[in-house]
């Protein structure tokens, strides 16, 4: 009886590391959605640009060639292709983005949500903010006692969390 209660603790401990493990992943790749997301839109941007930039003159005698437009219309074409081929695939990183952002949000605690905000949301390029930033944005110093109450804080964030994104999975099932 005993072994079955702590093969049944030890279990939990396994499955409570698992769902830690899993949460932090999906924090951590939030970055790099977003950073997908910003490069997928800028190459929309270009190649909208490049269908109203003039063609170069081609004179190769004394016939209009209508190279502008056929060059307008093929750079459209491959736009729309473009967007059609990528669209599902944006939207559905655009849909965990928001269930991200909107998970750190329903946190009760705000200190909770401003260290997972600040760590793994707001990060430049594809850096996800230092653990003594986030510390010195919050209590205006790195030393070792606030670095420590961060990482306490965001401890109890990945514990909380971990409820509202399996409530987010069960609602979206």
């Amino acid at each position: 009886m005993a072994e079955n209660v702590l093969e049944r603790m030890a279990r939990i401990d396994a499955d409570k590391k698992i769902a830690d493990f899993m949460v932090k992943e999906r924090l951590k790749k939030y970055i790099y959605l977003r950073r997908e997301v910003e490069n997928h839109l800028e190459r929309l941007a270009r190649m909208k640009n490049q269908a109203l930039i003039p063609a170069r003159r081609e004179d190769q005698g004394g016939g209009h060639s209508g190279g502008a437009s056929d060059r307008m219309a093929e750079a459209i074409i491959r736009r729309l292709s473009y967007e059609d081929r990528t669209a599902e695939e944006i939207n559905a990183k655009l849909d965990e983005m928001d269930k991200v952002r909107e998970a750190v949000g329903k946190l009760d605690d705000p200190l909770e949500r401003e260290v997972l905000r600040l760590r793994y949301i707001d990060g430049t390029g594809y850096k996800h903010m230092p653990w003594r930033n986030v510390a010195a944005v919050i209590y205006g110093s790195d030393d070792g006692a606030q670095l420590m109450a961060v990482y306490r804080a965001h401890g109890r964030a990945l514990q909380h969390i971990i409820h509202i994104l399996d409530i987010q999975r069960r609602d979206d099932c």
